[in-house]
């Protein structure tokens, strides 16, 4: 049935078919992405209630304790909003899941908490009462159930957390599998693609014509889109991490600006990882790496932007820039002493748009860099949280894209001098005419 079709429409069933399978493990590897990153959530959430139950309890001893200073009408309004607050947490946590002794400790916290409001109570009737001598017991009486409380609250803190770095290892392992199907979905594709494009282009008209013409731009395609795809899920373990932590540590608008971030990068991975895109999305992407870097590192990456703006709506292939920033990163100033910058620069050239990314950091040496760019360097052991996407990848794709073999350059002044890569892309056609028009207005 298939001869009976014109040549268009076999070509039009091939790229339909490629592409839903495309589609289809980029769904699944979304859909898994976003319920393991729900599952981490719940899993540390019930740490952040105990830190926000002891957080609670202090407002309380403050509270009272500064009505016992000041007796004024504010403080007192004060203490009575914080016992409510408390006793609501206290609700909170015991409504929630927790396993084997923790119910047990949970319960004396409950106990102790019962007692202390009614101590606290106490010491601020015989405060309003002037009763020097009782208040002063009680609110001594109050300060050492308080000690108690708190010593409870950081047992089960840290109890609370061994299990759910134990559930945690489990989201991890089941990180590791997805590694190895996405790869294999990808292999299973590639092999897909390349069977088909051999078997809807057999016995066309000018066979040999014809088939090198589908065959060249299929195998193009299917090497792109792979070369793309190689995006390691340890960088992922590390920033969900970071994330949980910073859930447990930070506030929550530090821990909302942190998740944004997060969610913006991987959903450019998701939605542009196949796609050509423009320099000004590669430029926030990579604004959205270092703000994630900056939180796991706590702000030591000094990152310096100077943006042609007249050049940033160029057409580039996705996923180009943020790797070679991240190799800045993992290979040139992460082990540094002193301080760690990185500096981003577009400028337009004469014949092209210049992409630079300079760090200061360990340096290359001559030998080493020619290595890189044949693709002789080997893999660094030690950096295990890369995206997987290398110089050589880029370079690769970059020589795809444009069909031009110059297309990045690397520069060191030697060890512990920093580096420079450049990304040359050629000027569009569109910018040539727009500066043709201005000279012969000129004249």
């Amino acid at each position: 049935m298939l001869k009976k079709l014109s040549v268009q429409s076999r070509m039009v069933i091939l790229a339909a078919i490629t592409s839903m399978i495309i589609i289809l493990v980029n769904i699944l590897l979304f859909l898994y992405i976003n319920r393991s990153i729900n599952e981490i959530n719940r899993v540390y959430s019930t740490n952040v209630t105990i830190n926000e139950l002891s957080d609670s309890l202090g407002r309380v001893q403050e509270a009272m304790t500064e009505y016992l200073n000041t007796k004024s009408t504010d403080s007192m309004e004060r203490y009575f909003d914080a016992e409510q607050e408390y006793r609501e947490k206290l609700d909170q946590i015991s409504a929630e899941g927790y396993r084997g002794d923790n119910m047990a400790v949970i319960q004396n916290i409950s106990n102790l908490s019962d007692t202390y409001l009614k101590v606290t109570e106490e010491t601020i009737q015989a405060k309003r009462g002037r009763v020097v001598e009782k208040y002063n017991i009680s609110f001594e009486r109050a300060r050492e159930i308080y000690g108690y409380i708190n010593a409870y609250i950081y047992s089960l803190n840290n109890e609370q957390f061994r299990l759910n770095s134990e559930s945690y290892e489990v989201l991890r392992a089941s990180f590791r599998s997805l590694e190895l199907v996405t790869m294999l979905a990808i292999l299973v594709a590639s092999v897909i693609n390349v069977f088909l494009t051999a078997v809807m282009t057999k016995n066309i008209m000018d066979p040999v014509r014809q088939r090198e013409i589908v065959m060249e731009t299929h195998l193009k395609d299917a090497e792109l889109k792979y070369l793309q795809a190689q995006v390691n899920p340890h960088f992922l373990f590390n920033t969900l991490n970071a994330g949980a932590q910073l859930a447990m540590m930070e506030e929550a608008d530090r821990t909302y600006d942190y998740i944004q971030n997060m969610a913006a990068f991987f959903r450019y991975k998701i939605n542009r990882g196949d796609k050509d895109t423009t320099l000004a999305q590669e430029i926030g992407l990579v604004d959205n790496y270092i703000h994630i870097l900056n939180v796991r590192f706590s702000g030591e990456i000094h990152f310096e932007k100077e943006i042609d703006e007249e050049c940033v709506n160029v057409s580039v292939p996705g996923m180009i820039l943020q790797p070679v920033v991240e190799n800045a990163v993992n290979y040139g100033i992460r082990d540094i002493e002193r301080e760690k910058l990185i500096r981003l620069k577009v400028e337009r050239l004469p014949e092209l748009i210049r992409v630079r990314v300079m760090d200061n950091g360990a340096g290359m040496t001559e030998e080493r860099i020619r290595e890189v760019l044949s693709g002789n360097a080997g893999e660094n052991p030690v950096m295990k949280d890369s995206n997987g996407v290398g110089i050589l990848n880029v370079m690769s794709r970059l020589r795809l894209f444009y069909d031009r073999e110059d297309v990045l350059q690397m520069f060191s002044e030697g060890e512990g001098r920093g580096t420079i890569v450049d990304i040359l892309i050629p000027l569009p056609e569109e910018m040539k005419e727009k500066e043709n028009v201005s000279d012969h207005a000129g004249r």
